[in-house]
């Protein structure tokens, strides 16, 4: 249903800044080809961000870092989720330094730095994310999101995470439909698709 206007990755456009200051690619730690304990710096995209709190009573977080080729699983122990964790959430664009970890064929990323960095010199501002439940995403439902977008243009993508039924699926609507992030579109948006779906 969403095909009609979604389209691409959330990642679209701005691959090359993100290139230019990783120095490993997602894929290349998943393959094996990177030895546990190597320090690496990757960017992306975090989506499904878990948090937890320890037996100790002391904060961390789970995330998933997608990039244009993969994702990958990335842990933020308390020391590091104390210094980032206000940058730790959902559809955040991110460079993470970290430390491969590799236990039982399962490779991850235990992070120890991540930067958010600046887009705004490529003139991309940051997204508008929605979330909407999968059963919810009905063909009025979509059309009057669409309207809703249509009434508020500006130069800020959408990005709509799909959830429930197989975990989340992230989207970028198209183009045509961006917006300008102002109060008035919020309200818009949460009187259509509930209080929530901006958290």
């Amino acid at each position: 249903m969403l095909g009609l206007y979604v389209s691409g990755h959330p990642l679209n456009g701005i691959e090359h800044v993100l290139a230019a200051q990783s120095d490993t690619a997602i894929p290349t730690i998943l393959e094996g080809a990177i030895k546990d304990g190597t320090q690496v710096t990757v960017g992306g995209i975090l989506a499904s961000v878990n948090r937890r709190i320890n037996k100790n009573g002391l904060a961390w977080a789970s995330a998933q870092l997608e990039d244009l080729t993969g994702g990958i699983e990335v842990l933020f122990f308390p020391q590091a989720f104390s210094v980032y964790g206000m940058d730790v959430a959902e559809d955040t664009v991110v460079l993470v330094k970290a430390r491969v970890s590799i236990r039982d064929d399962r490779v991850s990323l235990i992070a120890n730095d991540l930067v958010v960095p600046d887009l705004s010199a490529i003139g991309v501002a940051k997204p508008v994310a929605v979330t909407l439940a999968t059963r919810s995403c009905t063909p009025d439902k979509v059309r009057a999101l669409e309207q809703v977008l249509t009434r508020h243009p500006g130069t800020s993508d959408v990005h709509v995470r799909l959830v429930g039924g197989g975990g989340p699926r992230l989207y970028k609507v198209d183009d045509r439909l961006r917006v300008e992030p102002s109060s008035a579109l919020m309200g818009d948006l949460k009187a259509l698709l509930g209080p929530t779906c901006l958290a």
